[in-house]
């Protein structure tokens, strides 16, 4: 079975722009590279399905696509997973804001990309199709401008709640406001950790050290931490969590050692 997409440009005859059309088609393959990368589960990355023309029509610009060299780690089940995510993502953001089932945020912006090349009617916008062995596979969907507008609202989307990051802590900054940088233990990424003035040497004698922040936690759409403005500070021990293992090979029942604190803690 043969998984194609089908991508129209719409408009009367000889109309199509060939500048825009290929910066649609470039932003569109993007797009696909992001849920790609969302699908397998994986960091953003330069390997990814290369696709190829099976079919242009001219007039207005009709185009299909099909995979041609799979990307590692990919095969037909994902390819087909891809296109309907692609479909079903752009047909949910023409209608709602949010983060469309199966998207991460780095798909949302690279979607906003594409449809922000679009009109905000549907003759200057795209209609996508998937296709199975030639044949379409479920409802034609009209992409405009309004999506752009609906996925950049996902991707400012912001969540609040009272909580605590585990990670190790860096540099203070003091120009517009003071905040320090914890190196989040799960995911290794940066979250910003804002604090009062009374707070600042607990902050530094905690400098270089494992600790745990508690306080106002600020999410992203993927609920994963951004920022916290701090109401309590605790430095742990320096010892790799995976340690605990060798204390008890049945201690954290299976899980990893990393979530099983979490769970205990009721840390991010």
């Amino acid at each position: 079975m043969s998984t194609e997409l089908r991508v129209t440009l719409p408009g009367p005859e000889g109309s199509a722009d060939a500048r825009r059309a290929l910066a649609v088609l470039d932003r569109f393959l993007t797009l696909l590279g992001r849920l790609e990368d969302a699908t397998l589960k994986r960091p953003v990355s330069r390997d990814h399905t290369t696709w190829s023309f099976t079919d242009v029509r001219l007039g207005s610009l009709v185009t299909t696509l099909a995979p041609n060299r799979l990307a590692s780690g990919a095969t037909s089940v994902t390819i087909k997973e891809i296109a309907g995510t692609t479909v079903m993502g752009l047909a949910t953001a023409q209608h709602q804001e949010g983060l469309p089932p199966g998207w991460t945020l780095q798909a949302a912006r690279a979607g906003a990309e594409l449809a922000q090349l679009l009109g905000l009617l549907v003759s200057d916008g795209m209609i996508l199709e998937l296709l199975e062995n030639g044949k379409p596979q479920g409802p034609r969907v009209m992409v405009t401008r309004q999506a752009a507008e609906n996925l950049a609202a996902a991707v400012k989307t912001r969540r609040h709640s009272i909580g605590s990051v585990i990670g190790r802590l860096d540099a203070i900054s003091l120009h517009d406001r003071r905040e320090a940088g914890l190196w989040h233990e799960r995911t290794g990424e940066r979250i910003a950790v804002t604090f009062d003035p009374s707070q600042m040497d607990e902050i530094r004698a905690a400098l270089g050290k494992r600790v745990e922040i508690a306080g106002r936690l600020t999410r992203d759409a993927e609920d994963r931490p951004l920022s916290v403005k701090m109401r309590s500070l605790e430095v742990l021990q320096d010892a790799p969590v995976t340690d605990l293992i060798g204390l008890d090979p049945n201690l954290t029942g299976g899980r990893d050692p990393v979530d099983y604190l979490r769970e205990i803690r009721g840390a991010s």
